[in-house]
């Protein structure tokens, strides 16, 4: 993936390997729209613009109609698939069709701000060549006539000893385009031969998708063509999970299975607040009852349902805690009034924490200011938990979890097993670990609501990136990087992981599943760390996991099946788009963190030069123009407490030029100066310095507070990458005795300060 900046089309386009744009951020003139709705607006915008990303306005023609139901003689066309509202901004989604058909995981995006419409970005996935052929009369109607037994038969579950063939139930079906990759036809392992568990500790959880054994494909099926499948959405039992959610794409000629997925990946009461290690630097799991019964924490099980014939059960409006599967534990019930308190090393405290655990979650979801029911449009609340399940064993003993989808948008149900096997008879409930459900609900359970699927396109989800986020602030562990460290000797995942060692984007670990996993984690891990993780005080870094926490929300709230993003380059647009939205419930603008998002992604190797050697294992380039102030961090964005003492912005009492800071002197012209450097790869052209100075006793609220200097802006000389220039004199008269503070910012056509009126954003001046 290469970035430039298009000067036709006002913006940073983002171009795959054969040169196609797959992103435009309009980094200098947002697209303004009077439509009436979101849709129309989006249909203008691609109208007028989308000859950027290959759209032809004849194949926009049909925009508001929905797919075709079965195969008709046409060509490509985009049209509606969803909206979608978060907070002030809404993303509209154009599937790409042929034949009339979706076309599996091809769509455009267009992320705008509401009232009135202006489009900050588009994204796209769509197939620069579609050349599928139309199926026969006959296939067609022998396809949509697909019965259980005859699909079971095509997908080798006939003959599979771990499935109930019979078993098998169809829940929904339509007539898509495909184009065949072989490596897709069925899941990948998640795991990297790095950061695998032990398996010298003989405590090694499963974690391989659930599988078929696929019959063999004909020659007749060729790497990258398309073909007329039908998607079949069913049930079928497997390794005894009798109601397991799965998704097929079946060709239409042959019936033959081009691609399958499961949808599953991995009152008062005591609780862990937090795992052991994170609460208190310990105990592992394996320490007996009464040392892990110290770390246990009174809480209050909200939501939680008025009892029935005097008894309390583990269910509220969010979620219920049942028994499901084998092993077949009963969760506790309590006479009204009597608390959930239990032993660490029981099924019952297990059980409890599941739904502390899991209600906590969505409350979270909630307080960060997502409305339940919209975000999780798929899910039947409450929620099923089962604390005791069963994934890779057929008794549970297994130290896993996992997050079952229901095959439409929405969780199925979430299953614990054990964080230990040392001592079985006393079990530890790995449901007691609040980074383990954050790595379920948060990971697995948000995707299916939104692309219904357990994972990304190029990563296996960003549930340890919630995990390490929220739990980091208050951390007593004694290696901060740990994601699990309470089962790090099984889950031995990071999120500090070295690019130079090939954890980078496009590097030797970049392989999808849990290694790439961890490489997003560390780039998240990054940005919470810039905009305040790093911080001494706890409140500071509180915000900046709420912060990212809402971020990461926000983006994957936007993606649709069609957008999944299929590399970290489409995730890194999407989350640099939902950044400029304004975070409504927190009264917070947006588009103060766009260049962090991105400076993250490229410290871990994303956005190299072209040419640049592969596998990568380095960091990426900057943006081509990238004007900075030094503030002691050469113009990255690295946490800094004390960003305000910077040397490079001085003033003088005379208009001498010299350097040096001198005391300004109150109601007398002053003159101030400031260093510019370009940290980009190209020359900046055009580019302006503002300045404006505030009173010593005033808030720093930006805009109010801030008063232009009396030379309110000058202009900076072309400036080439890696050079520094000096601007200045700006005149200006402080008036208030004692610490009267100067601001500076510098813009520019291909880099503009977020306090640009010409961004649109906010934050704007």
């Amino acid at each position: 993936m290469t970035q430039e900046f298009d000067a036709s089309a006002k913006a940073m386009l983002t171009r795959d390997a054969d040169g196609i744009v797959r992103d435009v951020l309009h980094v200098e003139e947002p697209f303004h729209s009077s439509a009436g709705t979101a849709l129309l607006a989006a249909h203008e915008y691609l109208v007028k613009n989308g000859a950027v990303l290959g759209i032809a306005p004849a194949e926009l023609a049909n925009f508001s109609l929905e797919p075709e139901k079965t195969p008709r003689p046409l060509g490509v066309e985009y049209r509606f698939s969803q909206e979608k509202p978060q907070f002030d901004m809404s993303t509209v989604v154009f599937e790409q069709t042929f034949l009339g058909l979706p076309v599996w995981q091809a769509a455009v995006s267009v992320h705008m701000q509401s009232k009135p419409f202006v489009v900050v970005s588009a994204q796209s996935s769509r197939h620069a060549q579609v050349d599928a052929q139309m199926p026969s009369d006959k296939a067609v109607q022998r396809s949509a006539k697909l019965d259980p037994k005859a699909l079971a038969k095509q997908l080798g579950a006939d003959a599979d000893t771990n499935c109930d063939a019979s078993s098998l139930s169809v829940l929904r079906q339509r007539f898509m385009v495909y184009r065949y990759e072989a490596a897709q036809r069925a899941a990948p392992d998640d795991h990297s031969t790095a950061g695998t568990p032990h398996a010298t500790t003989g405590q090694v959880p499963a974690t391989l998708h659930p599988v078929l054994p696929l019959p063999p494909l004909g020659e007749q099926f060729r790497e990258g063509e398309h073909r007329v499948v039908i998607e079949v959405t069913f049930t079928l039992a497997w390794n005894g999970i009798k109601d397991l959610p799965w998704v097929a794409l079946v060709d239409v000629e042959t019936l033959a299975v081009l691609y399958l997925r499961a949808f599953i990946d991995g009152v008062n009461g005591l609780v862990f607040m937090a795992d052991p290690i994170t609460a208190n630097g310990g105990p592992l799991p394996g320490a007996t009852t009464a040392e892990l019964n110290a770390l246990r924490t009174t809480v209050s099980l909200d939501d939680i349902n008025p009892p029935v014939a005097g008894t309390v059960s583990l269910t509220g409006s969010q979620v219920t805690v049942i028994n499901v599967e084998v092993p077949n534990t009963a969760p506790p019930t309590r006479p009204a009034g009597s608390p959930f308190d239990y032993a660490a090393r029981t099924d019952n405290f297990a059980a409890v924490n599941a739904y502390y655990h899991c209600n906590r979650f969505f409350d979270l979801v909630q307080d960060l200011g997502f409305h339940l029911p919209t975000y999780f449009t798929g899910t039947l609340f409450p929620s099923v938990v089962d604390h005791r399940g069963h994934y890779g064993s057929a008794n549970g003993i297994e130290i896993n979890a996992y997050c079952m989808g229901n095959g439409s948008y929405g969780i199925g149900r979430t299953a614990f097993m054990l964080a230990d096997l040392g001592d079985t008879v006393n079990p530890m409930g790995l449901s007691c670990d609040w980074r383990v459900v954050l790595h379920e609900l948060g990971g697995h359970g948000i995707l299916y609501n939104h692309v219904n699927s357990p994972s990304f396109g190029f990563a296996h989800s960003a549930g340890d990136s919630f995990a390490a986020v929220l739990n980091d602030p208050q951390t007593q562990a004694p290696d901060r990087f740990q994601t699990f460290p309470w089962v790090y000797s099984i889950i031995d995942r990071r999120h500090d992981r070295d690019v130079t060692a090939g954890w980078a984007w496009g590097g030797t670990f970049d392989f999808g599943g849990y290694s790439s996993e961890q490489i997003l984690c560390t780039t998240h891990f990054r940005l919470y760390r810039s905009v305040g993780g790093d911080s001494p005080e706890l409140a500071t870094r509180t915000y900046a996991s709420r912060y990212t926490a809402y971020l990461m929300l926000r983006t994957i709230g936007s993606l649709t099946q069609a957008t999944n993003p299929a590399n970290a380059t489409a995730y890194a647009s999407a989350m640099t788009a939902a950044e400029r939205g304004n975070w409504v419930s927190e009264d917070m603008v947006g588009g103060v963190y766009g260049k962090v998002v991105r400076w993250a992604f490229e410290k871990q190797g994303l956005y190299q030069p072209p040419g640049a050697p592969t596998p990568v294992k380095t960091e990426g380039a900057p943006p081509a123009v990238d004007l900075y102030i030094d503030d002691g961090r050469h113009g990255e964005y690295g946490y800094q407490e004390k960003f305000w003492e910077t040397t490079d912005l001085w003033n003088r009492t005379e208009p001498d030029g010299l350097k040096g800071h001198q005391t300004p002197l109150v109601c007398r012209t002053n003159h101030a100066y400031v260093r510019v450097k370009n940290r980009g790869t190209e020359v900046a052209k055009g580019a302006r310095v503002q300045a404006w100075h505030c009173r010593p006793s005033a808030g720093l609220v930006w805009p109010d507070d801030f008063e232009p200097m009396s030379t309110a802006s000058l202009a900076v000389p072309d400036l080439a990458p890696g050079a520094v220039v000096v601007v200045g004199p700006f005149e200006w008269t402080p008036v208030h005795a004692g610490h009267e503070c100067m601001f500076m910012s510098v813009t520019a056509r291909t880099d503009r300060a977020n306090n640009d009126p010409q961004t649109g954003l906010a934050s704007a001046a």
